[in-house]
């Protein structure tokens, strides 16, 4: 019996415009095809803004700091990222904390607290996503989502799950499935293209050769990312919408930060 799941991936894969399953590649909990070695233990400082398209003007700038740490709970190795999302308007400023197997980049915990919308709490397992018990006033409490096959990657780990994949040349392609925490809907594949190549200054009159990296949400929303080539690293942004762009480049004197 076929899945839903299942048919939105071919319907995905057609689409998109695909000739045939060998030139896409899907990375995937369930395959343990990610590279979480890629990750490394330390704290990186990001600007980010959104810019509107049509008059330039820019909005809700901010500053954020994303965390990794290595840890074990109860036996299982794990990576740990801690994000504090700072913005001019201090109400939308965000604090997550997520919880991933160190080897799959499984799901297994998700935390996240807004001053407009509360805390949020979620406890991952292979088949679904619940609302933990244990958050004090877990405005997601009895909330519940079983999985379509597979468990998908998290979306607020989008940085770390970009530099955990296998890029090599120029014209790859991956399938990677993302799912917001908290929401009732299937996650979503999306196509993952190697585009092209760049030297970004650095310090010091260096310069970084970076993978360029097309995520594609649909027609009209899409993002592209600029990965280190030597080690992994995530140095910029552009995401782009009909109604508002959004641009997040690291600092480059913050860790791990050799590049």
């Amino acid at each position: 019996m076929i899945l839903r799941h299942e048919i939105f991936y071919l319907i995905f894969l057609l689409f998109m415009g695909f000739r045939s399953y060998a030139q896409v590649d899907t990375i995937g909990v369930d395959k343990k095809n990610i590279h979480t070695e890629y990750l490394r233990e330390g704290s990186s400082q990001f600007l980010a803004w959104y810019k509107d398209p049509k008059t330039g003007f820019i909005s809700n700038h901010g500053i954020g700091e994303r965390t990794i740490k290595f840890s074990n709970i109860n036996g299982r190795e794990v990576i740990i990222v801690i994000q504090h999302r700072h913005y001019n308007d201090s109400s939308t400023s965000k604090y997550v904390y997520t919880v991933s197997d160190r080897k799959t980049f499984q799901t297994l915990y998700d935390y996240t607290f807004r001053i407009a919308s509360g805390a949020e709490g979620f406890n991952y397992t292979d088949k679904d996503v619940v609302g933990a018990d244990t958050v004090k006033n877990n405005v997601k409490a009895n909330f519940h989502y079983s999985f379509e096959g597979a468990p998908p990657f998290c979306s607020e780990l989008n940085v770390e799950t970009m530099c955990s994949m296998p890029f090599r040349k120029q014209g790859q392609k991956f399938a990677i499935s993302l799912y917001e925490p908290g929401l009732s809907y299937p996650a979503e594949y999306h196509l993952v293209e190697v585009t092209g190549t760049e030297n970004i200054a650095s310090v010091n009159d260096t310069y970084i050769d970076c993978w360029i990296v097309k995520l594609t949400y649909d027609q009209d929303n899409y993002e592209y990312w600029w990965i280190s080539k030597k080690r992994h690293e995530f140095l910029k942004l552009e995401s782009f919408s009909p109604g508002s762009n959004f641009y997040k480049v690291k600092l480059f004197n913050s860790a791990p930060g050799r590049f």
